[in-house]
C-alpha cells in the first residue's frame, strides 16, 4: 500500500465498518438476520450490543441484544430494504442501510469503534508551514479476507488527529472502501509518530492520510 499525506477541513470524529458475508438460502417471504458484532480495533466480539432494524415492510421494530460471543439473530422479517441502529456503552453509534432482505437467511458482520478519546481544543490544521509528522512504528493496514476474496483496490481518505505525544486518534473514514474500512483505521490508530512541529514545538493536528490499496500478490 502506498500512502499521501495531506490536510484537510475540519470533521467529526466517527469511524466505522460494515462487511456483509451473506446470502439468502431460501425463497421464503419471510427472512432471518443474523450476525456478530465486533470491536472494529481489536475484532474481538461485543456482548450486550443493541441491534434494532427498521424497515417499511416491518410493522415497528425489531430488536436483538448480542450473547457473550457477539452473536445475535432476529427472525420473521419481511422481505423488504432495511436500516440497522448498533448501539453498545464506550462504542460509536453505527447506523448501516440498505440491507436488502428477500427471505431466507442472512448472515452479516458488524463492526463498531470505540469512542475515541478527547482531544484537546487545541488540534489545528496541519499546513506547509509546519514539519511533517514522521511515523516511528506501527503496522501497515492489512487486507481482510473479505476483501481479498472481493478483489478490492483503490484509494481511501482517512481524517486523523496526530497528538503532539505522536498518537493517532479520532479517525474518521473520509473515502471507504468495502471491507477495508475497519483494518485501516485499526492500523492507523496502532501507530506512532513523531509529531508535527509548529515554530519548533509539537502540536495536536488534524492530517489526512492518503492510501492506496493494492492487493496483495497471490
Amino acid at each position: 500500500m502506498i500512502e499521501r499525506h495531506t490536510g484537510s477541513i475540519r470533521c467529526a470524529a466517527v469511524v466505522f465498518t460494515f462487511a456483509l458475508c451473506g446470502s439468502a438460502d431460501a425463497q421464503t417471504s419471510k427472512g432471518v438476520l443474523t450476525g456478530v458484532v465486533v470491536d472494529a480495533a481489536t475484532q474481538a466480539p461485543l456482548p450486550d450490543a443493541t441491534v434494532v432494524a427498521r424497515s417499511p415492510a416491518l410493522p415497528g421494530e425489531q430488536s436483538a441484544v448480542t450473547d457473550e460471543s457477539g452473536a445475535f439473530e432476529m427472525t420473521l422479517l419481511p422481505a423488504g430494504t432495511y436500516s440497522l441502529a448498533v448501539t453498545h456503552e464506550g462504542f460509536e453509534s453505527f447506523s448501516p442501510d440498505g440491507l436488502t432482505i428477500k427471505g431466507g437467511r442472512m448472515r452479516i458482520r458488524i463492526a463498531v469503534a470505540p469512542v475515541p478519546p478527547p482531544v484537546a481544543d487545541t488540534a489545528i490544521e496541519f499546513n506547509d508551514t509546519m514539519t511533517m509528522p514522521s511515523m516511528v512504528s506501527g503496522p501497515d493496514p492489512e487486507y481482510t479476507p473479505d476483501a481479498v476474496e472481493r478483489g478490492i483496490e483503490g484509494s481511501m481518505q482517512v481524517r486523523c488527529v496526530i497528538t503532539a505525544d505522536g498518537q493517532v486518534r479520532s479517525c474518521k473514514v473520509l473515502k471507504g472502501q468495502p471491507f477495508m474500512n475497519g483494518a485501516v483505521v485499526g492500523a492507523l490508530e496502532r501507530r506512532k509518530y513523531q509529531p508535527a512541529l509548529a515554530q519548533g514545538k509539537p502540536v495536536d493536528v488534524y492530517y489526512t492520510f492518503n492510501i492506496r490499496l493494492k492487493l496483495p500478490p497471490r
